[in-house]
This record gives structure tokens, sequence and C-alpha cells, in this order.
């Protein structure tokens, strides 16, 4: 970037001190801004900008609002993104050069899905979206946190549900209710799976994938080993074959998902909780969810290795959300019982 500046009394040029900045100094500053819509405001800046931005590693995607697969290429018009790309195209003359990469082909996939908007950036290593609501339609006063991990399918999941002392109600029906609460959660988990899919394809340098909610609701993890997996395995062809004659008119991403595998749910349960902050939790369970050839059921590991990885999981999705992270440990103190679960 030059910017010629005259001396006021003078008259010769100054230079911009900016441009000695090395290039690599520069893109760490672009990481740690990481937000996707400031990063595309800086891509008008200069033509360094311009070349820099793509080579980005570490990103924020903060998604406005969710895209019916009933838009219209008209109502694409409205979003923030096409729109601020438009007008940046518009003014600068072709600062942005299309990519040149193949995706995959999804008539029904609107041009401002997450992997349409992230084609620009080369080099992303580090990922985290956040949708804007959670998804879960609950009863009033009830409260379901959720955290799971994936490769091709689901690794694991632990969930956490409870509902306020004054607003509960579990007579006749309680563990059927925490059953809902877990299939609802795994069912969530399983879309944003599959909403990904397109990013882990394309994003070949990806090695730590975050999907959550501005709700703190849920939050899906793949690592570098899930990563690895789900491409190797043929998992991302392998589910948008599965669910490309599956698709209809909503919500493009929510009505698909990755299938569930068969899953062993080793559920924890306290009628009545109150935490050292006065809290008072109604029906408070908690629940950890593997699939059926990873638990002791089907990989030959013992009940107390079991339990022992539930006290992992469980502390290292919570471990750090105060009140919740103290019901969980409660609840891992409570006797334990065995659901399984057919794919679904």
């Amino acid at each position: 970037m030059e910017i010629n500046v005259k001396h006021p009394v003078h008259g010769f040029d100054l230079l911009d001190g900016f441009d000695s900045v090395p290039d690599p100094i520069v893109l760490h500053i672009f990481s740690k801004i990481s937000d996707i819509k400031t990063l595309i405001r800086c891509r008008s800046v200069s033509k360094r900008f311009n070349s820099l931005v793509p080579q980005v590693d570490s990103l924020l995607l903060r998604v406005d609002r969710v895209i019916s697969t009933t838009d219209s290429d008209e109502d694409d018009g409205d979003s923030f993104f096409l729109a601020f790309l438009r007008s940046i195209v518009k003014s600068f003359h072709n600062f942005i050069s299309p990519s040149k990469r193949t995706h995959y082909s999804d008539p029904t996939r609107p041009q401002n899905s997450p992997s349409q908007i992230l084609q620009g950036f080369e080099n992303i290593r580090s990922l985290q979206i956040e949708l804007p609501s959670g998804d879960l339609r609950l009863e009033k006063g009830t409260t379901i946190k959720w955290k799971a991990y994936f490769g091709k399918t689901l690794n694991s999941c632990v969930i956490l549900g409870f509902r306020g002392g004054s607003e509960a109600d579990f007579s006749g029906g309680g563990l059927k209710m925490r059953v809902v609460w877990t299939i609802s959660a795994l069912i969530a988990a399983s879309a944003r799976h599959y909403m990904m899919l397109d990013v882990i394809r394309e994003q070949t340098h990806l090695s730590n994938l975050v999907v959550k909610d501005k709700d703190d609701e849920g939050m899906v993890v793949m690592d570098k080993s899930g990563l690895k997996e789900c491409r190797e395995r043929g998992g991302v062809d392998e589910e948008m074959n599965i669910n490309s004659n599956n698709r209809g008119a909503g919500v493009w991403w929510k009505s698909n998902r990755t299938t569930v595998p068969a899953v062993r749910m080793r559920m924890r349960h306290e009628a009545r909780m109150e935490l050292s902050n006065g809290v008072k939790l109604e029906g408070a369970t908690l629940v950890v969810v593997r699939p059926i050839n990873n638990s002791c059921g089907g990989g030959g590991g013992s009940e107390l290795e079991e339990q022992n990885g539930d006290v992992g999981l469980a502390m290292g999705a919570f471990e750090e959300d105060g009140v919740y992270g103290q019901a969980v440990e409660r609840l891992l103190k409570c006797r334990s019982y065995i659901l399984e679960m057919n794919s679904f």
C-alpha cells in the first residue's frame, strides 16, 4: 500500500511507513481480526491488502440470517455478503478476481452459503462459524447445552439439560423427556455437520472447525484428525449423495443432515439440584453419547474405562462454563444408566 503525502512546508512526498511492515506481520494482524466482514472490507483498501487477505489462516464467519432453498436470486441480493461483494467489484474494477476452483454443484444451495462466502480464501486452517440462533425449540424454562465431536460421522456428544425450579413439571414422563432432549440435540448436531461438508471438501488446509450459535446452545467441533477422517473415508461425497434426492423447501441445511450411527447413551440424572450460588435446577440430566462401536459395548473397553472417558468428555465440554461446569461435576457423581439407539 502506498500513500504519498506532500510535506506541508517543503512539498516533497512522504511515503507511508506501513509499506515497510512485512507481509507476515500484516497477515498475523489480519488473522487476529479474523472476522470475515471486516476482512472483506480490508480487501478494498489496496491491491496489497487484496492479495494478502485471501491468505489469512484464521477466520470467524457470523451468519446474519439463515438462507432458505426457496430464496430467489433477487432475494440473494438482500444478503449483506453478496451486496457488499458486488459493491466492491463495481467500485474497484475487478479487485476481487473470481475463484478458479470447481465447487460441488448443488442447485438448491444458495450462493451465499458458507462455502460460497469462503471460496475466495485460500489458506484457512482454523474456522469458526457462528449461527444466528440455536436449533432447538424448547418448552418454557428448559435449557439444553451440547457439544459434539465429528469425523466422517458422530464421534461423541455431551448433552446437559435442566429446567428452572419454578417452571419444572416432570410428573409422568421424565425419562421420555430426557430422551427427547437427547435425540433433538443429536439431530441439531448432525444438521450442522452436514452444513459443513462443502467447506470441508473445498478448504483442504483446514485443521480446526467449530460451528456454534449466538445463543451458546450447541457446538460442533472437528479437529485435524476428524477432518482427515471425513475427507479420506469419503464422508463428504457419501453424505451429499445420500441427501441429494431428499432436498425440499425450507432452510437448506436444516432439511438435510448426516446419519447418526447406532449409539450408546450413558445418562445421569438428579431430580433437584441446588448449586453453590443458589441456582436451583430441576431434572438436571447429563448424557454422554458414543457410537456403539466406540463404546465399551462394541470396542472392548471396560465399564470403568468408559466412565473415566465420560469425565474427560463432560468436563472438557463444560468445565469452563461456570454454573454448567458445576452442574456437570455434580452429575458425574450420580448413578448412571445405559440406553442404546439404532442409527437414524
